[in-house]
């Protein structure tokens, strides 16, 4: 990964209480210990930590990290679409990967996408075809509710280790290209609010009923 800073960047809407908070404190950790022996660097995760704590506002370095990074963990749960800096952050990662295949060539680096959704909360099918339709993901869902110490469960770190393999076989594919996937970081921009469009489009609401009581 000599072009990059960062082996991946954490991309997650904050919750009110510790759920969402100790979930992801726990991913920063199992990931790094589990890239560290593929990359020879201490900043092989980017996680916006400000956006742990309640009412904090937008990193605006947040561009140029994406940027540096090789690849995106989305933490999805239902409420990530609805997060415009989530999108925003989705958004420009999808654009960095469209501009790095091109340096490939001969396409060999498509066949790894630089975005790893993992779903956090919900259902398959609460995914937006944006997702689901082409990309795979993984189902994190069980461990968020087994137990506040993911750390300890086997499943949850060969899953990490899954990713973490995947990650080193996507830089060995950046490693190989003759120009630098980083070159213009410097100016990257997030793409603006009006330029990110809502995943779900209206979605029709059916009013709930109550059932009438028996006289």
């Amino acid at each position: 990964m000599k072009a990059f800073k960062y082996a991946c960047f954490i991309s997650y809407c904050h919750g009110q209480g510790a759920l969402v908070s100790s979930f992801i404190e726990q991913l920063k950790t199992s990931l790094k210990a589990c890239l560290e022996p593929y990359f020879d660097t201490d900043e092989c995760v980017y996680i916006d930590e400000d956006r742990l704590k309640s009412g904090a506002l937008y990193n605006t370095g947040l561009a140029d990290a994406i940027c540096r990074s090789m690849s995106m963990i989305v933490v999805y749960m239902p409420k990530y679409e609805h997060h415009s800096y989530c999108l925003r952050e989705y958004t420009a990662m999808e654009r960095l990967e469209a501009e790095r295949f091109k340096l490939s060539g001969n396409g060999a680096a498509q066949d790894r996408g630089m975005i790893i959704p993992i779903l956090f909360r919900g259902r398959a099918d609460d995914l937006p075809e944006r997702i689901r339709k082409h990309r795979h993901f993984c189902d994190f869902s069980k461990f968020t509710t087994a137990t506040s110490d993911i750390l300890k469960n086997e499943e949850f770190v060969r899953k990490i280790e899954e990713i973490a393999s995947y990650i080193y076989d996507l830089s060995k594919e950046f490693d190989s290209l003759a120009a630098n996937p980083c070159s213009n970081c410097s100016s990257f921009q997030l793409p603006a609010e009006t330029e990110v469009k809502p995943w779900h489009e209206t979605i029709p609401v059916t009013p709930f009923v109550f059932r009438q009581q028996n006289p």
